[in-house]
C-alpha cells in the first residue's frame, strides 16, 4: 500500500469532550490521500471506544497506551504510527481543513520540506476569560491570500533564541505545521525522538529549523486552532498556566533533574517553552547556540505575567549576580516591547471575527469557505505579507 501524502496525528489524554468532535471533523474531509492517527494515553478509554466502534474509514487509526507516559512520549508514539510523506500534529481540541492536502501537494511539487500557516482560533463554548469579558468565538488574524513565502530560517531561529520563546508564527514545526518525513527522520536519528524537550511545540520547532532544507509559510487556513477551557491558552487566560513542575503529570518524571540551572524551577508558559528549546539545542548538538539564548527576555516576561511570583523570582536571581543583571535587562526590554505593541493598535486587531460559532464543525466549515476563494498558490518575496 502506498503511503498517504499527509498524516494528521493527534496525541490525547483525558479530553474526550473535545476529541470526539475533533475526530468527526477530521473524517468529514473526503479526500483519500490523508490519514488520521489518534494516540490515546487515557487509562480508561471506554468512552471513546463507544464512539469509534462504528468508524470503518480505512484512513482512521486509533492507538491506545493505557500506561501513563509523558506528552513527549505520547507524541512520539503518534508520529511513529503515521506513514504520510508529510506529517501535521494537532491537539485534540483542534482540527484541519481539506486545504492541508493542497498545501502538501504544493510542497511536494516545489521540494518544500516544512511549513507554517496562518490559522484561525476557535474558542470552545466552555472557554472562559479572566482579563476580559469576551472574545469572538472564531477569529482570523490575517487574510488567506494563497501566497507562499520562503523563509530565512537562520533569521527566524535567531529571533526565537533572542526572545527565548518558540514557536513564532512563521517558525516551521510539526505542531500546527507540516513537516516532511525525511526531515523528521533526520531529527529522530540525531536525538532518538521527534520532540527532544518537555513541550512538544517548542521541542520540535527548534530541530525542524536546524534540519529543514526549504521552509515556507503559507497564507492559507489549513488548521483550526481550538481553545478549550482546559487548553494551555484557556489556563493562561485565567492565570492558571502556572504552578509547580512536580504537579504536572504530563511532564517527564525527571523534569527537575534535567531543568536548566538558569531558569526558575517553576512551571509557566515562559519557562517550559524555554526549557524545551534549550533541551532541543543540546539534543541536536548545538550547545553553541545556547550562548545566544534570551534568558533576559524570559525573566522579564515571566515577571510581567506572574507578579505573585516576584519574591520567588528575586530569591532565584539573588543566588547569581548574572541572573540579577539578566532580570533588570529583561524588565527594560519588556517595557519597550509592550510600548511598541500598544502604539500599533491597528496592527494588533484581527482580520475577521465571527460570533455565535458553537461547534468545531461550524468553525471548520467557515474556514473551508474562506479558503475556497484561493485558486492556486504563488511565491512572494520575503518582505511581502510580513
Amino acid at each position: 500500500m502506498c503511503a498517504p501524502l499527509v498524516s494528521v496525528v493527534v496525541p490525547t489524554y483525558k479530553r474526550y469532550k473535545y476529541l470526539i468532535d475533533c475526530i468527526d471533523t477530521l473524517l468529514s474531509i473526503r479526500e483519500n490521500d490523508i490519514e488520521f492517527v489518534i494516540q490515546d494515553n487515557t487509562e480508561d478509554n471506554s468512552e471513546v471506544l463507544q464512539h469509534i466502534s462504528s468508524i470503518s474509514d480505512p484512513r482512521f487509526h486509533y492507538f491506545h497506551e493505557p500506561k501513563h507516559i509523558s506528552v513527549m512520549e505520547n507524541s512520539d508514539l503518534a508520529v511513529s504510527h503515521s506513514s504520510g510523506k508529510y506529517v501535521c500534529m494537532i491537539g485534540d481540541d483542534d482540527t484541519v481543513s481539506s486545504r492541508i492536502l493542497k498545501v502538501a501537494e504544493f510542497c511536494e511539487a516545489n521540494k518544500i520540506d516544512s511549513c507554517s500557516f496562518i490559522f484561525p482560533g476557535f474558542n470552545w463554548p466552555d472557554m472562559t476569560f479572566e482579563a476580559k469579558k469576551r472574545e469572538a468565538n472564531l477569529f482570523f488574524l490575517k487574510k488567506a491570500t494563497g501566497t507562499v513565502k520562503l523563509l530565512n530560517i537562520e533569521e527566524i531561529l535567531a529571533q526565537a533564541l533572542k526572545v527565548g520563546s518558540a514557536p513564532s508564527p512563521e517558525m516551521p514545526r510539526l505542531y500546527h505545521g507540516l513537516v516532511g518525513r525525511e526531515c523528521l527522520d533526520r531529527i529522530y536519528k540525531k536525538t532518538g525522538t521527534y520532540f527532544p524537550g518537555p513541550s512538544p511545540d517548542a521541542a520540535n520547532s527548534v530541530p525542524v529549523c536546524l534540519e529543514t532544507q526549504k521552509p515556507a509559510m503559507f497564507f492559507d487556513y489549513a488548521i483550526i486552532s481550538g481553545y478549550g477551557k482546559g487548553s494551555a491558552r484557556g489556563e493562561g487566560n485565567r492565570g492558571q498556566h502556572y504552578g509547580e513542575l512536580k504537579d504536572k503529570p504530563w511532564l517527564p518524571k525527571d523534569i527537575l533533574e534535567r531543568w536548566n540551572d538558569d531558569l526558575p524551577p517553576i512551571f509557566s508558559a515562559e519557562t517550559i517553552l524555554a526549557q524545551s528549546m534549550l533541551e532541543a539545542l543540546n539534543a541536536m548538538g548545538r550547545k553553541d547556540l545556547i550562548k545566544r539564548f534570551g534568558f533576559d527576555r524570559v525573566y522579564g516576561v515571566f515577571l510581567l505575567h506572574h507578579k505573585d511570583a516576584t519574591c520567588r523570582m528575586l530569591r532565584f536571581c539573588l543566588k547569581k549576580p548574572r541572573r540579577l543583571f539578566l532580570l533588570a535587562r529583561g524588565i527594560i526590554k519588556r517595557y519597550y516591547d509592550r510600548k511598541v505593541y500598544l502604539a500599533n493598535p491597528k496592527g494588533n486587531s484581527n482580520y475577521k471575527e465571527y460570533e455565535g460559532v458553537k461547534t468545531l464543525a461550524e468553525a471548520q466549515q467557515i474556514t473551508e469557505e474562506l479558503s475556497s476563494r484561493i485558486t492556486s498558490y504563488h511565491f512572494v518575496s520575503n518582505k511581502s505579507n510580513s
